[in-house]
């Protein structure tokens, strides 16, 4: 009982139980799902590894797997870390592509935590290496986040950003370009977003890109 404390002790004795209970009611809410802070930005350079980013491919095929072309069936590709070329530091991620198919479409993929069922506002910024100038027969690039992992082509549709053109008039080699977008997903069942950056061979051909500073952050919306 506190009847016989003076005024003070009296106060902070029932302020403590107001904190206690302010606590209890936000891990309530955390566990409940209602009450979701913002992921802080996580920014991916590539200098030692793919640090948790995997390549993925889609719409590959090309030719038919009989006769004198049997085990020939897609396309050329490859999504590695290199230090060929790079932003910042000393690495980046190379997407090479020979799109014979004219429809090949070359990625890095990565998921992210995130409260099931919850809308989230993602944040991706990157920057991307392109030797495609003039006005036209450009690439397009593929950029945003998904409630799954992609699976095929067809579920790309909805991160398709602008195309791959350096803004040079003439030949002149790679120029790195900033990119950024802002897009809305639903975190799905299993608690996570999948953030996706890549190209699709929108011309045909082959060619190479480069991708450096991926920077990603999760907001609920």
């Amino acid at each position: 009982m506190t009847e016989g404390l003076p005024m003070t002790s009296r106060m902070v004795a029932a302020a403590g139980v107001v904190l206690v209970s302010v606590i209890v009611a936000a891990a309530f809410l955390w566990a409940a799902g209602l009450e979701v802070p913002s992921t802080p930005a996580e920014t991916f350079s590539f200098e030692v590894d793919l640090e948790g980013w995997a390549a993925g491919s889609a719409d590959l095929a090309f030719g038919n797997c009989t006769g004198a072309s049997q085990g020939n069936c897609t396309v050329s590709w490859s999504v590695e870390r290199t230090t060929e070329l790079a932003r910042n530091g000393q690495a980046s991620v190379k997407m090479s592509l020979d799109n014979l198919n004219d429809a090949g479409k070359i990625w890095i993929e990565r998921s992210f935590d995130a409260t099931p069922g919850r809308t989230y506002l993602v944040h991706l910024a990157f920057a991307v290496a392109s030797a495609d100038f003039g006005s036209g027969n450009h690439w397009t690039i593929l950029a945003g986040a998904l409630t799954s992992r992609p699976a095929a082509g067809e579920s790309l549709t909805t991160v398709v950003r602008g195309d791959t053109g350096n803004g040079l008039d003439s030949a002149g080699g790679y120029v790195w370009l900033q990119k950024g977008y802002d897009c809305l997903v639903r975190a799905g069942p299993d608690g996570h977003v999948w953030v996706v950056v890549g190209v699709w061979g929108t011309w045909e051909g082959p060619r190479t890109y480069y991708i450096d500073s991926v920077n990603v952050a999760l907001e609920p919306a």
